[in-house]
């Protein structure tokens, strides 16, 4: 009998007012000996079985012109696990090889989307050190007095639970495990992100077309401030990498006169590892509290559709760009926004939210990049440019929401 897709589960759910809703949340792990042994030969193995699938598929389809199907391969990749040759992979999570299989069916499908590029293989010293497995008959538990979490083929696996943890999941996890992927990070830390699915009831429709102008707050993201709201509020930019940089050059200094492979060269990298991810982690903390803040103050935000990827390639300000983060600020106001009944709206990024006098409209097509403040050639208002664009960001969000066929 074929699984039900999510589609089809929240429209059984929808008759009774329920709906489906997915969510993660990462735990630090404290693996011993053994089971970090069995973490990374787990990874290897996975490694392993994603490139020989794609390595497979690809030969099938150049001699064929025919896709290999996964089910079909998961069929032969059983019968090869009991040749001598391939023994080894009877040694690790079965769910964990299963799970590379469909990592490389979902690869093409997202590259024949348009949405990344063609599969590649993967390098054993370049790609992220992680599987992933699959919950069955109650095969992976956490356990919260105990902190700890019971893994396929690792056993119960102490972890790090917070206060806020314990809070949280003082009543038992409300939802129930789907998948877990654990990581090895080259700082030498072990972490466990659980998928959870938890039936809610429906949220009530809102008509957001009627929501009052007070409620609707438009953002103009930046580099100097990391955001500038319709009100006037300015918050600052903390520039986590920047600050850092000083530290992050003397450390990779150093390293450059380790010898390569030594016990020196090794400690130093797993040093640069640690700053690198303290560095990640302030910064998604900080996008964290940010978006709270809007999505509770809020019942409207209106953000710009910005191409990021387009520029990034300016050499100038790529870093900078890099560093702000301005796609996981989004992602995290939106998925926030959605889980409180509210609404996201992204305006067009051609829209000339900088050049336009929030007054007159009168286009001002000779503003530079540099110009922080200017005077319309129209009506004469002097202008804070981040202000304006983000009073023209406020409008721009208005009119969407009061066009019926605009809203999405």
């Amino acid at each position: 009998m074929a699984r039900k897709s999510t589609k089809q589960k929240n429209e059984e759910l929808e008759k009774e007012g329920k709906v489906l809703r997915h969510y993660g949340f990462k735990l630090r792990m404290k693996p011993n000996e053994k089971q970090k042994e069995q973490i990374h030969q787990t990874v290897g193995c996975s490694r392993f079985t994603f490139n020989f699938y794609l390595g497979e598929r690809k030969e099938v389809y150049q001699l064929t012109h025919e896709t290999l199907n996964v089910g079909e391969f998961k069929k032969s990749f059983n019968v090869l696990k009991e040749h001598s040759m391939f023994s080894w992979l009877k040694k690790v999570d079965k769910f964990a090889l299963e799970t590379a299989m469909e990592a490389v069916e979902d690869a093409f499908q997202r590259f024949f989307k348009g949405q990344n590029g063609f599969p590649k293989f993967k390098s054993k010293h370049k790609s992220e050190q992680c599987y992933t497995t699959k919950e069955t008959n109650r095969n992976i538990k956490l356990d919260i007095e105990k902190q700890t979490i019971q893994l396929p083929k690792l056993g119960q696996v102490k972890v790090r639970l917070s206060k806020k943890h314990h809070q949280l999941f003082k009543n038992g996890l409300n939802g129930k495990i789907k998948t877990a992927t654990i990581k090895y990070h080259s700082s030498g830390q072990y972490t466990v992100s659980l998928k959870m699915e938890e039936v809610i009831d429906l949220h009530e429709t809102v008509d957001f077309s009627t929501v009052s102008d007070d409620k609707i707050n438009g953002l103009d993201l930046g580099l100097n401030h990391f955001y500038i709201d319709s009100n006037g509020k300015k918050v600052d930019n903390p520039k986590f990498l920047k600050t850092k940089l000083k530290k992050l050059a003397k450390l990779q200094r150093q390293l450059k006169n380790k010898k390569i492979g030594s016990s020196n060269f090794n400690k130093l990298q797993q040093k640069i590892s640690k700053l690198h991810l303290h560095i990640a982690n302030m910064r998604k903390d900080f996008l964290h509290k940010e978006s709270r803040k809007l999505v509770n103050e809020n019942q409207v935000i209106v953000l710009e559709d910005l191409n990021v990827k387009g520029m990034i390639k300016n050499k100038r300000l790529a870093r900078s760009i890099a560093d702000v983060s301005w796609s996981m600020f989004k992602t995290f106001v939106s998925y926030k926004a959605a889980w409180a009944n509210k609404k996201v709206i992204l305006i067009d990024r051609f829209f000339a939210s900088s050049k336009q006098c929030n007054g007159c409209k009168e286009k001002n097509t000779l503003l530079s990049l540099s110009d922080r403040e200017w005077v319309c050639p129209k009506c004469g208002t002097t202008h804070d440019r981040d202000i304006n664009a983000a009073r023209n960001i406020k409008e721009e969000g208005i009119r969407i929401l009061r066009t019926p066929l605009l809203v999405t």
